[in-house]
């Protein structure tokens, strides 16, 4: 396989380092910069407000630009021009080149549905701009890259759909055992009557209703990994939950907190963000043999068909499976996951193969 050589690909996003494993987006960015790692490419990570004083430095094979869109402008503009391929990580950052012309083949990475899930904050205006900013890298972009399905029919019923335009389905797939891990899964021993929750304080996870719940279930045991950890302890400790572990841990330390957990809380409302989203931890869950808690089993493009799991109806009555009903069902969500990575991997070499310029 060539390899091309200059700065033929530019990735607008902020370079995946041991300071911002833990943040979602990034990890995102991670698996992708994986697909390309022994080629030269450009990373420009911009800012409206920083880097008034350009920072650049090497990272492997990665030449990695910090550049503020107003100061540095001609140099941007300069390096969209001459780039072959550029790979835009979701609307945040499809905004920031904007002012950009290019006549590059675009790849956009939507990760989500921001303009939505600024809404859903109460982010009135951000969600406004963003909108504008989706529309824009959508009518532009070459390739269209999803982690589902459903937010890529999200995307044509909202925009239409672009004639000759590439569409994948990546999900944001997380860190996986080998080949020995479905026997690690099953083997497992699981404290009895433990809960595990991995993730944010954003609207979307629902914290007040996991720790209302979490609440009225006293005798089972609850670990919260977050990055926000000091407002995720605060919240606990003003609630009646009395035993529980509130850390942040590594992204490769994670595993083995799942394989010691019966059940994992995804309570995501039946939204359009939840609608179209295929969260990372849902698949880690799946993968790993936690019982998801949910309010509802239609994620992204799981229902309950394809995922067995235990509603919070479920868990507020006290309604849990036994040991042999467990196990089936860890069984099933184990063959769910698989398939999901098979159907990635497809679409995953497609991708690889447009990045390299080999397709």
């Amino acid at each position: 396989m060539s390899q091309r050589t200059g700065g033929d690909i530019c990735v607008v996003a902020s370079f995946p380092s041991e300071a911002n494993a833990k943040d979602g987006m990034i990890q995102r960015v991670a698996h992708i910069d994986a697909l390309m790692k022994n080629v030269p490419r450009i990373y420009l990570d911009l800012s409206f407000r920083r880097f008034t004083r350009k920072e650049v430095r090497q990272e492997g094979q990665a030449q990695v630009f910090c550049l503020n869109i107003f100061v540095h402008f001609f140099q941007i503009l300069g390096m969209l021009r001459r780039a072959r391929l550029v790979y835009v990580h979701s609307a945040y950052n499809a905004l920031r080149i904007m002012p950009f012309p290019t006549r590059a083949t675009v790849v956009f990475d939507a990760h989500g549905v921001v303009p939505e899930e600024r809404e859903l904050e109460g982010h009135h205006r951000s969600a406004r701009i963003l909108a504008k900013a989706e529309r824009f890298i959508l009518q532009r972009c070459d390739t269209l890259v999803c982690v589902t399905r459903s937010m890529l029919n999200h995307f044509g019923r909202k925009h239409g759909h672009r004639m000759g335009r590439e569409e994948l389905v990546l999900p944001i797939l997380p860190r996986l055992g080998d080949g020995d891990a479905p026997a690690q899964v099953l083997a497992a021993k699981r404290r009895p009557g433990s809960v595990i929750y991995a993730g944010g304080m954003q609207a979307w996870q629902n914290v007040d209703k996991m720790v209302d719940a979490a609440a009225r279930q006293p005798s089972l045991h609850y670990t919260f990994l977050t990055g926000d950890i000091e407002r995720f302890n605060a919240r606990l400790k003003a609630s009646a939950v009395r035993q529980f572990d509130c850390k942040s841990v590594a992204p490769a330390e994670v595993k083995d907190h799942y394989l010691a957990h019966q059940y994992g809380f995804v309570l995501r409302e039946a939204d359009l963000v939840n609608a179209v989203a295929c969260p990372t931890k849902l698949v880690e869950y799946l993968y790993w043999g936690v019982l998801p808690i949910v309010i509802t089993p239609n994620i992204g493009d799981f229902d309950g068909k394809h995922m067995q799991c235990v509603t919070l109806e479920q868990f507020l009555q006290g309604q849990l499976p036994d040991a042999a009903t467990a196990d089936a069902m860890r069984r099933h969500n184990q063959a769910t996951s698989a398939a999901l990575i098979e159907a990635a991997r497809s679409h995953e070499e497609r991708l690889q193969q447009r990045l390299l310029g080999t397709h």
